[in-house]
């Protein structure tokens, strides 16, 4: 099964837990994440699964935007509240006026060093696995970047909370920038919840509950829970493919522009006629299918020299005839 499923993670399960079911309620076990959740969290886990597996390194730069509750006055060694407390701190005394200000030194490109308990590896053994056998492993500062990171509520007391509304780039951890924002205010903050809105252009009002894909498999009907491709792919222009041309595209045979069905004076001409594709410029081709639904033909393309190449291909046919077609020419 191909296709792109947008899982709404419930709390106190690993990423990995929720693919593994995922794998057996689709019957496929070429499924994989496309951005870790921590356990704590809840919210948007978009998948891939079978040959749009091969597409997951082109949603690695999407943003992502998340509603979180920090809790200041502690410190815990997986910078959230599933972890164990290391430190208690002084925190009613802090003011909201004082988290913004501090919150604002946070945004834009920041060094950050990722929390000791995360699936990043070191000498090709996760931290996360080393943390627990009380290890503490090597972190190296990596400049992320934050694009909004703004107090939307506030609860005072002896253990005050903050209500923050957060986007961010590639590789940024919230645990971390909870870390970094009681560090500053002198008294330490640990995550207490975490809601992820949205990853790229998997949103929330999109996700299916655990439940609903359970009840969903059981009539049948798990195959109509795929998100539409086309609608959640990153903002690469779409090229539509002549019929005639796509036995160029099974076989690995680059393209001419000919090939392309370009309207005159489009933006899609515009860019053709750009000259070439910057290098991974990704550009996504499709065909009308069988009843005139859209087919991901090919996907990646890099303007070569003299015509257009593949860096990727996932070329099937239609699931009626039975036969799926896959070809690499890179």
């Amino acid at each position: 099964m191909d296709g792109f499923l947008n899982v709404l993670k419930p709390r106190g399960v690993t990423s990995h837990d929720v693919v593994v079911l995922v794998r057996k309620l689709l019957r496929e076990e070429r499924t994989g994440h496309l951005g870790t959740l921590d356990p704590l969290a809840v919210g948007v886990l978009p998948m891939a699964c079978g040959t749009y597996r091969r597409l997951s390194e082109y949603f690695l730069g999407e943003d992502k935007r998340y509603f979180s509750e920090f809790t200041f006055g502690i410190r815990t060694d997986t910078g959230d509240t599933d972890g164990r407390v290391v430190e208690e701190r002084e925190a009613q005394g802090v003011r909201p006026e004082q988290v913004r200000e501090a919150a604002q030194r946070l945004v834009g490109r920041i060094l950050q060093v990722p929390p000791a308990f995360s699936a990043l590896k070191v000498k090709g053994k996760k931290m996360v696995d080393l943390a627990r056998m009380g290890i503490d492993p090597e972190r190296v500062p990596r400049e992320v970047q934050v694009h909004e990171f703004s107090l939307q509520g506030w609860l005072p007391g002896a253990r005050p909370k903050g209500l923050f509304s957060l986007r961010v780039g590639r590789g940024t951890y919230v645990r971390s920038l909870a870390f970094s924002l009681g560090d500053d205010l002198g008294c330490g903050a640990a995550v207490s919840y975490l809601l992820r809105e949205r990853s790229g252009k998997f949103l929330l009002r999109d996700a299916l509950t655990v439940p609903a894909l359970r009840r969903l498999s059981g009539e049948g009907r798990v195959a109509g829970a795929l998100s539409d491709s086309f609608a959640v792919m990153p903002d690469y222009p779409v090229f539509a493919l002549r019929p005639e041309a796509l036995e160029k595209v099974i076989h690995g045979v680059p393209l001419d522009v000919g090939d392309l069905a370009v309207p005159a004076g489009s933006r899609l001409a515009a860019i053709l006629a750009e000259g070439p594709f910057p290098v991974r410029s990704l550009v996504v081709v499709d065909r009308s299918g069988p009843g005139g639904g859209r087919e991901i033909a090919a996907v990646v393309m890099i303007r070569g020299p003299a015509a257009i190449e593949y860096e990727k291909v996932l070329v099937h046919q239609p699931e009626t005839e039975n036969s799926r077609l896959q070809s690499d020419a890179v």
